[in-house]
This record gives structure tokens, C-alpha cells and sequence, in this order.
């Protein structure tokens, strides 16, 4: 019995020996193969893309792929870039990070809209000056009557007082050609441009305008010079206006 006894003590303790050591090796290749590399990458740093430039989708897209997280921090106006495109990230692109941070960015909405000025009143050109210094354009040139207005100061713009246009937009104007006479006599439209000339003659009921061009140096071009018909004449007894109209030389024309 003593004999058996002792057996069966020894044999209980090889199998308790042979346990204690698969579960040691088990153990060992446990620790090797899942918790070391586990702990090694929890520390592992990871190289950021650069997102800059991209479409907001397609720049998500690669940073979630490589396990980022991402935030619309903030949008601005640039005119450099589309709507929709990534201006600035954060970090920097190829900065070291861990995986799971998040990615700040900054989007473009496009460029800043410029406010319409208020032309009212002004004169032409300084209704142009101004639209120049706000990064807008002068358009076409438009001559009306107005009871309300002196003559050649704006009376209408293309766009309100205040709304949003893009920048290197055409303005058109509205011109006062002043109160509408009482009487329908030719005006004296020497010294206006040939333009606002033709639209004062034109609403008073002239149609046959005829232009004669001068060469000169001393005037801007397209100015009126002078009229054929004197002014007071009633309209009535008028058949047709000749108008002696500026211009360049021709060396200067070819210059411009």
C-alpha cells in the first residue's frame, strides 16, 4: 500500500510539473506574440499624410483609412482654393502621431464676396474709382432723365447697396441727364461724353445723329466737340444733328 501510495504521490506531481510547464510556455508565447506587440504599437508613432489642397472627401477618407480621426476645426475665405478644400491640417503633414488622434482642418468657402458700394449720386467717374478700389469694374453707361438728380451723377446701379458680388464684376450705371426739359429745344451737348450726347438727343425724339470724328490731343476721346444744330432750336423744326466727335491720334490709338 506504502508502494502504491508513493506511486501515485510521484505521478500527481510529474502531471502537475508537465501542466506547470505547457502553461508556463503557453504563457511565454502568449506575452510574445499578442501582448508585447500589443504594447509595442500602443507607443508606435505613425507618419500623417498631407491632406492639403484635397476635397474634404477625399481627405477623410485617407486619414480614417489610416486610422485618424477627423475634425472641420474651421472654414475662411481664400481665393486660392475651391470650396470644399482642405487649406490647413493639424498637425502638419509628415508629423509623427499615434494612431486614433484626431486630425484638425481648416476649409475653404471661396473667395470673400465684395459688398456693393453705394454709387448713388456719384459722378461717373467717381462711381468708377470707387468700384475700382472695391475690386469691381465699371459696365455699360445708361443716361436718363430724372427730376430727382443733377445731370451726370449715378441714378442706378446694377447691383444694391450692400449685396454680395464677386470680385472683377461689371457694374453697370445709370446716369441723370438731369430734370426732363420743359420745353423740347436742343440742348448743348458739347463737352459730354458722345455716348450720353446721343441717349439726351435720342429721348428727345432726334433719331438722325450723325458723328464726325476730329483728332485731338487736348480732350479725352469720345467727347463732343460741338453740334450742328444751336442749342434752343425747338425740336420740332430739327431733322437731324451732326456732332464733331474727339478721338487720338492715330499713333496713340495703336499705342493703346
Amino acid at each position: 500500500m506504502d508502494s502504491e501510495f508513493l506511486t501515485k504521490i510521484f505521478r500527481f506531481k510529474i502531471t502537475k510539473f508537465i501542466l506547470a510547464f505547457f502553461a508556463f510556455v503557453f504563457i511565454v508565447l502568449l506575452f510574445d506574440n499578442l501582448i508585447m506587440p500589443w504594447y509595442v504599437r500602443l507607443g508606435e508613432e505613425f507618419e500623417l499624410p498631407d491632406v492639403v489642397t484635397m476635397k474634404i472627401d477625399e481627405a477623410k477618407k485617407i486619414l480614417q483609412e489610416k486610422g485618424f480621426g477627423v475634425v472641420i476645426a474651421d472654414s475662411v475665405y481664400d481665393e486660392h482654393f475651391e470650396p470644399g478644400t482642405v487649406v490647413e491640417q493639424n498637425p502638419a503633414a509628415y508629423s509623427k502621431v499615434k494612431k486614433g488622434r484626431h486630425v484638425y482642418l481648416t476649409i475653404s468657402i471661396g473667395e470673400k464676396p465684395i459688398t456693393m458700394p453705394n454709387l448713388f449720386f456719384k459722378s461717373p467717374r467717381e462711381a468708377e474709382l470707387i468700384l475700382k478700389a472695391n475690386g469691381l469694374e465699371l459696365g455699360a453707361l445708361y443716361y436718363e432723365y430724372s427730376d430727382l438728380a443733377l445731370e451726370n451723377v449715378v441714378i442706378g446701379q446694377s447691383y444694391p447697396q450692400g449685396q454680395p458680388v464677386k470680385k472683377g464684376t461689371k457694374i453697370d450705371l445709370t446716369i441723370s441727364l438731369g430734370p426732363y426739359p420743359q420745353q423740347k429745344v436742343m440742348p448743348d451737348v458739347a463737352g459730354k461724353s458722345l455716348n450720353m450726347a446721343k441717349r439726351q438727343l435720342q429721348l428727345l425724339g432726334i433719331k438722325d445723329i450723325q458723328i464726325e470724328y476730329e483728332t485731338r490731343d487736348d480732350v479725352l476721346p469720345e467727347t463732343v466737340l460741338s453740334q450742328s444744330v444751336k442749342s434752343g432750336t425747338p425740336i420740332e423744326n430739327i431733322q437731324s444733328v451732326k456732332l464733331v466727335v474727339s478721338k487720338l491720334p492715330m499713333n496713340e490709338n495703336r499705342e493703346e
